[in-house]
């Protein structure tokens, strides 16, 4: 297909001007709970207010064919698919934001604007590049532990790649975590055009800075704790210095919605947590968890003024229960829960196949009245 130059130019100045105009149009929160008898279960909200997602449930098989496309309009890695996958895309396009493959590894790709930078095209090295939107697809198509995962990405060139990103309608500076079926986890960056991969102790990724900074910021919260404190050394004679309730412990958690803030509420949520017995235990804490992090429609703005903006808020939000291959997720529009069982679908197939998150926008509300009978 034969591009018009002078759209195509067009199209980079408005996403240019786009990301200047917004560097956090989307924003998440993704953590990893461990069940005492070893199930990872993962957890993460989606948010974006900058235009309608339209995100569907796809399902690639295994043995599928992919050819990556580079911005220089030559072919790029070239592969096929070693594990079926399912994962949530974006804007009908197939690059993904989020998903599972059959051996329970998950990714999601969360934003990281005004940080992450891609790697650059080297002649002569077209084969084994992959442009960035497409990277997510092929961890889920190839690998079923962060430890393959961490031996390969070093020999490939991870590139943006403009058209992709012009089709899209913003930019992509995606950051990556990574949980596998023994409870592994790792965050994916390309900052500065350089790789880094960081084993995520601590289960838990949001957006801007880097996880690095994120983990530093962490020792300004070393004082949280579950329990509320004593009445404290300071006694003034008939001043009753015993806290108001429960809960005082936490005095000082941030309870903004800056990526910051949510890093810090999400470690300690799950940090937490307690003892959950097995992966239904843990699904039933993630979701929990995750209900601290949405965003109700209004409470996050972003524009030019008060009258220009565009809102974030939660569009979507997954649970991974890793052990047993299942993917859950409910959306803004039907909060009631959703699944599909991994182990159980077919991926022998030779197309991929999509299905709305949503059959129909509108709450899914189980109706009681009749349970009421004489």
């Amino acid at each position: 297909m034969r591009i018009n130059t002078k759209i195509f130019k067009f199209a980079i100045v408005l996403c240019m001007v786009f990301l200047n105009l917004s560097l956090t149009g989307e924003a998440c929160t993704s953590f990893v709970l461990k069940a005492t008898d070893g199930s990872p279960v993962y957890g993460r909200t989606c948010e974006w207010g900058v235009f309608d997602l339209r995100s569907d449930l796809v399902l690639v098989p295994r043995d599928f064919a992919q050819v990556s496309k580079l911005d220089n309009g030559s072919d790029g890695l070239s592969w096929r698919t070693k594990y079926g996958y399912v994962a949530i895309n974006a804007a009908g396009m197939p690059y993904y934001l989020d998903g599972m493959n059959e051996t329970g590894l998950t990714v999601g790709g969360l934003y990281l604007p005004g940080y992450a930078k891609f790697q650059e095209i080297e002649k002569g090295k077209e084969n084994i590049t992959i442009n960035s939107a497409e990277l997510e697809g092929y961890i889920l198509g190839q690998f079923a532990s962060v430890a393959e995962i961490k031996e390969a990405l070093p020999n490939l060139l991870v590139v943006e790649n403009s058209e992709i990103t012009a089709k899209f309608g913003a930019p992509l500076p995606l950051h990556f975590i990574v949980t596998d079926n023994t409870g592994s986890s790792i965050v994916i960056e390309y900052v500065a055009g350089e790789l880094k991969i960081y084993d995520n102790e601590v289960g838990v990724m949001t957006n801007s800075p880097g996880y690095d900074w994120h983990i530093q910021n962490l020792r300004n919260y070393t004082q949280l704790a579950p329990y509320a404190p004593g009445p404290g050394k300071t006694q003034v004679e008939g001043v009753n210095f015993t806290p108001f309730g429960a809960g005082a412990g936490m005095t000082g958690l941030p309870g903004d919605y800056s990526p910051a803030s949510r890093f810090v509420r999400a470690f300690f949520y799950t940090q937490t947590s307690i003892p959950l017995e097995n992966s239904a235990a843990a699904i039933s804490q993630a979701e929990k968890i995750l209900d601290n992090f949405d965003y109700p429609k209004g409470i996050v703005r972003e524009g030019e003024s008060a009258d220009k903006y565009f809102m974030n808020f939660t569009t979507w939000t997954v649970i991974g229960d890793i052990k047993n291959k299942r993917y859950y997720w409910w959306t803004e529009w039907n909060r009631r829960m959703r699944m599909v069982d991994l182990s159980k679908l077919d991926f022998g197939g030779t197309k991929t196949v999509a299905i709305p998150l949503d059959n129909e926008r509108v709450e899914s509300i189980d109706d009681r009245t009749n349970d009421f009978q004489y």
